[in-house]
């Protein structure tokens, strides 16, 4: 059984786990963003799962750069934590909304939606087992997604 500060401790790690994820995303560092689903799960949809880093990173590769940066805002809000009681494992649930602005694309939504997450901890540390992304909307992606990838504006 935890105790109350080993609690804590997990649920802050966690939600820095989370966060540090948009930041690399929103940051354009997509592959520290992949890289810590290395050992992970990740369902944008149906379509589309991969299984480690190098799956998400392929992924994330339809993606538009603006020099340093996406233009947008992961904003995860309404996170809840529970871990288990031995303290092994954990899932959460969050809601994400990613607003996107760029020099020809005015500030908007285009993404508004939930992360399903659950968690391990081994080796001293907590790290993503599976996230999935359940899409509530989307909006215009045009400026997200490349042209080549085949991605109606509407649908991600």
């Amino acid at each position: 059984m935890l105790t109350s500060e080993q609690r804590r401790d997990a649920e802050s790690a966690i939600t820095r786990l989370i966060y540090t994820y948009c930041h690399r995303l929103d940051g354009a560092d997509l592959a520290g963003a992949a890289a810590l689903f290395e050992h992970a799960r990740w369902q944008l949809s149906p379509d589309v799962i991969c299984q480690g880093a190098a799956e998400h990173l392929a992924a994330l590769e339809v993606i538009r750069v603006y020099g340093d940066r996406l233009g947008t805002r992961h904003v995860v809000s309404n996170l809840l934590i529970d871990i288990a009681e031995d303290g092994a494992t954990a899932q959460s649930v969050s809601y994400v909304d990613s607003i996107q602005v760029t020099e020809d694309f005015p500030l908007q939504l285009i993404f508004q939606g939930r992360y399903l997450d659950t968690f391990v901890f081994e080796d001293g540390s907590w790290r993503f087992h599976e996230r999935v992304v359940d899409a509530d909307g989307v909006g215009d992606m045009r400026a997200h997604h490349k042209p080549a990838a085949g991605i109606p504006a509407e649908a991600s």
